[in-house]
């Protein structure tokens, strides 16, 4: 026959095991067994051995890389109405090339013109990659923050006695009313 029931498949797979082990001149394993009782069965219709299935996933549009087909197919999304809904979903495909292009040159053009202010940012930021490499390969600039203790010429314990003594600085003129009438 050419077609057999589940039952009497399992039980010709099952008889071809078992011939197969007993007649094997060296032990098998149990899967190489199955292979070789799968390869040798043949399809139980033999119209499924030529069957395709159709799942409407075939592409009926222009490839990925077709620009100008691609817009013409979103630009008619926006300007005539779909007949089918394999023409609206391929609308929607073409579509969705530009839309991703659009929203992802927005998000970049708006970080360019208002970067975030967090120091995290400032750090990481693109623009901030370019010296750390020029830094790399030709020394760095003076660090923000102080490595030797600063010399300054005003003595600054003199001054604070000078203020909380007298209330006025040695030397730097008289601020009274007194002196402008």
């Amino acid at each position: 026959g050419g077609s057999r029931s589940p039952s009497g498949s399992l039980k010709f797979f099952v008889c071809h095991l078992q011939s197969a082990a007993l007649t094997a001149k060296r032990a098998m394993s149990l899967l190489a067994a199955a292979a070789r009782g799968v390869a040798r069965r043949p399809p139980a219709v033999p119209a499924m051995a030529i069957a395709k299935r159709g799942l409407g996933e075939t592409t009926v549009g222009p490839p990925l890389g077709d620009l100008a087909g691609n817009w013409k197919l979103a630009v008619e999304f926006f300007t005539k109405s779909p007949i089918s809904y394999k023409e609206f979903r391929q609308r929607c495909v073409s579509l969705r090339i530009f839309v991703f292009a659009g929203v992802c040159s927005g998000c970049t053009l708006s970080l360019f013109l208002d970067p975030p202010k967090s120091s995290y940012w400032v750090r990481m930021s693109p623009s901030y990659c370019l010296p750390t490499i020029r830094d790399a390969f030709f020394g760095s600039r003076p660090p923000i923050f102080l490595t030797d203790k600063v010399e300054r010429a005003t003595d600054v314990p003199d001054v604070v006695k000078q203020l909380v003594t007298t209330r006025r600085l040695a030397g730097a003129g008289s601020d009274s009313e007194d002196d402008e009438h």
